[in-house]
């Protein structure tokens, strides 16, 4: 699972891919995928490197593909992130109680993290090709994230459930 494949689908925002980068690069994952970007040239942007801030590597390697199904190629198992529940698809979970679980098997699966637009989430097809659907415990009154956000809390329970980072004291 050291090797996460973060995929955002249709994103608008060039600051969030570019903060998505960095939210990855402090957690120690490289992997990012878009699929079908508002602008195909999103890696490039201004805005994108300025908001990587130090993680322009990240954007350096990050790829461009049309489909989902292409982003998830070489992925053993797929979690997609949503605010709402659907009656019909893959389980909903907690991330701390999946990722503990994924991480203690013995054969840790080829993950990938699945992100929807930041303007509508993600499509019921996008959610249907995925192995579990991920829910960050939020206020029931306002629950939305900005899509870098929801990037760094999963990037950093998923760390915490591969074991973390030491914190040096001083």
């Amino acid at each position: 699972m050291e090797s996460t494949r973060f995929v955002l689908i249709n994103t608008s925002h060039a600051g969030n891919v570019g903060a998505t980068a960095r939210a990855m690069k402090v957690m120690g994952f490289g992997d990012l995928v878009l699929v079908a970007p508002r602008f195909a040239d999103v890696l490039c942007h201004e805005e994108a490197i300025a908001m990587a801030s130090g993680a322009a590597d990240i954007l350096a390697r990050a790829r461009v593909v049309p489909t989902l199904a292409e982003a998830l190629d070489g992925v053993d198992f797929a979690c997609a992130t949503a605010m709402t529940p659907r009656d019909f698809g893959p389980p909903t979970h907690e991330p701390r109680a999946l990722f503990a679980d994924l991480a203690a098997r013995e054969a840790a699966p080829r993950l990938a993290l699945v992100f929807g637009s930041e303007r509508y989430g993600m499509a019921n097809e996008d959610v249907y090709r995925c192995h579990a659907v991920l829910s960050i415990p939020t206020h029931p009154d306002y629950g939305s994230l900005n899509l870098a956000q929801a990037v760094q809390l999963l990037a950093y329970d998923l760390r915490q459930a591969l074991g973390g980072f030491a914190v040096e004291p001083r």
